[in-house]
């Protein structure tokens, strides 16, 4: 994880005070991915009563019986974290695995909409004063994930918007993270390049075009680079 944005530092010009935060939203991102996964997993204690549906899925852009899925990508030949999800045959995620984890426990408060959805969680370590993460969901009217808020150790914040395509696949998404006196932004666009027999994607490269503001708006550093992911899908 480090490495590899060690190595984009070291080999796009950008300064070293972006090469920092881009280090740390970098962290950010992953961590906010993984604490999304562990507040599906575990918050459903607190809503056990209601049907969840396919809300889940729908978050991790699956459909059809998914038993489970795996994740894996690499920039420039660089492995990064992978990541396997099993879901319940009503379509509820069970159970999550990453290569590497954080240390130390995370407490997990999830509150879910009627349809199941999953709308706000905060996660914190239990000795911990301030929340590691505290972010909102909102979603479309078909129960896609569109925006994700999120308030990182009380100190910096991040917006996301996420934008399908007319086949409901992800094709877009644009964050932007808010710290000291800049903005840093991750443009991401998908190209799809393989489909399994259910229709879900197994082959897609990310372009991600990533840049900082100034506090005047003007641009100083920008890099652009492309991803492939595959996942490995089982159904029931």
């Amino acid at each position: 994880m480090f490495f590899y944005n060690d190595y984009i530092c070291k080999h796009q010009n950008i300064s070293e005070t972006t090469c920092f935060l881009t280090v740390n939203i970098f962290i950010m991102k992953k961590n906010l991915f993984f604490v999304l996964i562990a507040s599906i997993c575990f918050g459903l204690a607190g809503c056990s009563d209601k049907k969840a549906d396919t809300s889940d899925l729908k978050m991790y852009e699956l459909t059809g019986n998914v038993k489970s899925v795996k994740v894996m990508s690499e920039t420039n030949g660089i492995e990064e974290l992978a990541y396997t999800l099993a879901f319940d045959e009503k379509g509820v995620a069970t159970a999550h695995r990453y290569d590497k984890l954080w240390e130390g426990e995370l407490n997990i408060n999830v509150e879910r909409n009627e349809k199941g959805e999953m709308t706000s969680y905060i996660a914190m370590y239990a000795d911990a004063e301030i929340a590691e993460v505290d972010a909102k969901y909102t979603y479309d009217k078909n129960g896609y994930l569109t925006t994700i808020e999120a308030m990182w150790y009380g100190e910096s914040s991040s917006t996301e918007k996420i934008k399908y395509d007319e086949k409901n696949n992800r094709n877009e998404s644009v964050t932007e993270y808010y710290d000291y006196d800049m903005t840093i932004v991750d443009e991401v666009k998908y190209i799809y390049n393989n489909f399994d027999e259910k229709g879900n994607w197994i082959e897609r490269e990310a372009v991600k075009r990533n840049y900082t503001k100034d506090y005047e708006g003007e641009i100083i550093d920008e890099t652009t680079t492309t991803s492939k992911e595959r996942r490995e899908i089982v159904y029931y």
